[in-house]
């Protein structure tokens, strides 16, 4: 298989970084209406769930994989779909973006991908 593009990473990042904060916005928005702060961390909850659990969805990939035609499997070549501890694994380390960027900039596997024995493939 090829190498997935840093060009069709990075857009599936942005699009799933779209999906993830879009229940923020709502949720932020209806606390502001409903004048209950309690309301905005469910928002918070679902977009770090999101981020956390996306490449274990139907189809092993999060919607922007999908949407970009790549996919983030184990070493052997296996899916994800369903294995959330694995997807939590390799996605947490982009709470620390700055790490990541730089290991995808000098050509390495990110820090994710070496914690959760994964890699990108082109679907």
């Amino acid at each position: 298989m090829t190498e997935v593009s840093k060009l069709n990473r990075f857009l599936g990042l942005i699009i799933d970084g779209i999906i993830a904060y879009i229940p923020m916005f709502v949720f932020a928005f209806i606390a502001a209406l409903a004048g209950v702060g309690l309301i905005y961390y469910i928002g918070w909850l679902l977009g770090v769930g999101y981020t956390l659990l996306r490449d274990a969805l139907p189809g092993g990939q999060s919607i922007g994989k999908k949407i970009m035609k790549y996919a983030a499997v184990k070493q052997d070549g296996s899916s994800l779909e369903g294995d959330y501890a694995t997807s939590a694994t390799r996605n947490v380390t982009l709470f620390i973006p700055l790490l990541d960027l730089i290991l995808v900039i000098i050509d390495k596997p990110r820090l994710g991908d070496d914690l959760a024995k994964t890699k990108v493939v082109n679907k």
